[in-house]
């Protein structure tokens, strides 16, 4: 029976990513397991319309650019240098510019198949990380004081010990499950239509928040002048606009997007994807850190799902390595428990901030309308206000500094 140091249930896009940052002290022993294959290549790029993105702050950037593969990704990640905010049918609008916050860009955008194809070949080329896939684990158990024994079935079946199991399945949390851990689900009513298009003119680097009655539309700017969508409606809604032509489609996005995009040439296959609040009603247990989608998963609207589970994944990092200067177990639950901490703030708010604004901008009170106008307003002609949300929005609010190996 193998025993690592960690081992990290689900090889997505934030469990790999804790894997490299833990393996950056070449004394852990990590295994990831993933029922998925891995991506074993980039392969030539071609614009296919039909891969997710996300727009990564500066701090997650950073994060990257630590691990060594910023420079990769960033060949395929296009600047945000302006977002402009506003309601659709009203007279409320705001402009934030990178240069106003004197930072080059105030994200990336970048399709998530690159990320996860640069972690893994990252993960792959470091001899203290075992990537066990396609494997899935399908028993927890506690059968010693300061360890856990996973069972894990692939090309066969296994079992390890580690002190610590972190869970980072994805919203559907089989790891949750498992352990008994329960979550609580706030459906949106919602369903975010993902697709990308390009137009008859060049976004310039251009992010577009645009509140309509059916519910939020954002337009990243991507690679090669397109741009990316995450437009979140009802889900009948949604399976309609799935399922009308591409020129229907576009008459409908145009109509909701306004005049600045242009006029859209091409479109891409849509998806839909159902929206709803999960959160895990415990994030910790000795041994056992939940993470990522499976402790919450929030609504697009603000970008940050990701973003903030990258934090979680910095935070952990430096309460483990403290941990170990201290020789204290990393599956410590006093351990755990300093690492949440330090981390309820800021998932508090923004939380709070993604589900408050979703509310607030899908609500068909006049009254609430005339609100949101007005307070779009008065926020462009605050500079404090701005500068505020702009630091929060670029992943400012937390150090994404990564611990240094002694």
């Amino acid at each position: 029976m193998r025993h690592y140091d960690v081992v990290i249930m689900g090889g997505g896009l934030v469990g790999a990513s804790l894997a490299a940052c833990l393996a950056r002290d070449s004394a852990l022993q990590i295994a990831v397991v993933e029922k998925f294959n891995p991506p074993t290549q980039l392969g030539d790029f071609h614009p296919s319309f039909d891969a997710r993105n996300t727009a990564l702050t500066n701090g997650t950037c950073h994060l990257f650019n630590q691990l060594g593969i910023w420079a990769a990704l960033r060949s395929n990640a296009e600047p945000i240098e302006t977002i402009k905010i506003s309601n659709q049918g009203g007279f409320g609008h705001a402009t934030i510019r990178a240069q106003d916050e004197r930072v080059r860009a105030l994200g990336y955008v970048i399709e998530n198949r690159y990320i996860g194809a640069e972690l893994f070949i990252h993960l792959n080329t470091l001899r203290n990380v075992d990537f066990i896939a396609p494997a899935e684990i399908s028993a927890i158990t506690y059968d010693h004081v300061d360890r856990v024994t996973v069972s894990i079935e692939g090309t066969e079946k296994t079992q390890a010990t580690t002190a610590l199991l972190v869970v980072a399945d994805g919203a559907l949390s089989n790891g949750r499950e498992l352990l008994g851990i329960q979550s609580s689900q706030t459906p949106y009513h919602q369903a975010a239509l993902v697709t990308a298009f390009t137009s008859d003119r060049p976004h310039n680097n251009t992010a577009y928040e645009r509140f309509a009655a059916g519910g939020p539309l954002a337009l990243l700017p991507q690679t090669h002048d397109r741009f990316g969508v995450t437009w979140c409606v009802k889900q009948e809604e949604g399976e309609a606009l799935a399922a009308m032509s591409d020129q229907d489609f576009i008459a409908a996005l145009e109509s909701v997007a306004g005049s600045a995009i242009g006029r859209i040439k091409k479109v891409g296959t849509r998806v839909l994807y159902p929206l709803s609040l999960v959160l895990a009603k415990e994030q910790v247990r000795p041994n056992v850190v939940v993470l990522g989608n499976a402790a919450h998963s929030l609504h697009p609207v603000a970008g940050q799902g990701l973003n903030m589970a990258l934090r979680d994944v910095v935070v952990l990092t430096q309460a483990l390595e403290e941990a170990k200067r201290r020789q204290q177990s990393l599956g410590d639950f006093a351990v755990l428990n300093r690492y949440l901490d330090l981390r309820t703030n800021d998932q508090f708010n923004t939380l709070q901030f993604s589900d408050k604004l979703t509310k607030l901008f899908t609500h068909p009170n006049a009254g609430v309308s005339l609100l949101r106008n007005t307070g779009l307003t008065l926020f462009d002609w605050l500079p404090g206000a701005k500068r505020f949300v702009a630091r929060h929005a670029m992943g400012r609010s937390v150090s994404m500094q990564l611990p240094e190996i002694v």
